[in-house]
């Protein structure tokens, strides 16, 4: 399952951030770079622990989607990273370990205005061939870390976002995605009806395998 999720953090909140990042300074994205990824990757970074980085970490694991999708059991090597005009991310599989922590989702918070810059589209690759997103400020994608995938070259302005990945209490991607459906259901069946007979057997199947599955 791939899931864009827009407005995630409110535009006053990365105003601000967006301000705060321009009296930053970013170092080199090779530092955090394994040693295949060095020869594709150029961009820019700043890494945890940083209160800004603290605050949008907060705001996203807070969110009621983010927590349904990707049922987080822990966040790692999350950051902020810049593409200005020129910079790319080749194509690249992401560890499967991080820190000692696997990585089951990826994630990529826009911070900047899609009318800030041109380029820079994430781009996926799976079965089906590629698909791309451009991410508007304040929304996030959620992924399975197991694709390959890309950031394109920016051609002009600069393209910010917080990146990082996430250990899932649900392993398997297609657990994720049939929890978060029937989770979809249940609620749409609650707002609709309220506690209706249906709705109590979505919550007894959706609660049931979220039983079996879950590993902590």
């Amino acid at each position: 399952m791939i899931l864009h999720i827009e407005n995630v953090i409110d535009r006053g909140t990365l105003s601000v951030i967006r301000d705060k990042l321009a009296q930053e300074q970013f170092t080199s994205g090779l530092e955090s770079a394994g040693w295949a990824a060095k020869q594709v990757k150029n961009n820019q970074q700043i890494r945890a622990p940083h209160p800004l980085i603290e605050l949008l970490h907060k705001r996203l694991e807070q969110h009621e989607l983010v927590k349904v999708a990707a049922r987080p059991q822990h966040f790692v090597n999350v950051m902020l990273n810049r593409y200005d005009a020129g910079q790319a991310y080749g194509t690249h599989m992401d560890d499967a370990l991080m820190g000692g922590t696997r990585t089951d989702v990826s994630f990529t918070l826009g911070l900047t205005p899609l009318d800030a810059y041109e380029g820079g589209e994430l781009v996926i690759e799976d079965s089906s061939g590629e698909r791309a997103w451009r991410l508007n400020e304040g929304d996030v994608l959620l992924y399975p870390t197991q694709f390959l995938h890309r950031v394109n070259a920016v051609t002009s302005g600069s393209r910010i976002a917080m990146v990082g990945w996430i250990e899932s209490l649900l392993r398997e991607p297609q657990q994720r995605e049939m929890s978060f459906d029937l989770y979809t259901a249940m609620r749409h069946e609650f707002e609709q009806h309220g506690k209706s007979e249906q709705f109590d057997r979505l919550s007894k199947t959706y609660n049931n395998l979220l039983r079996r599955w879950a590993k902590r």
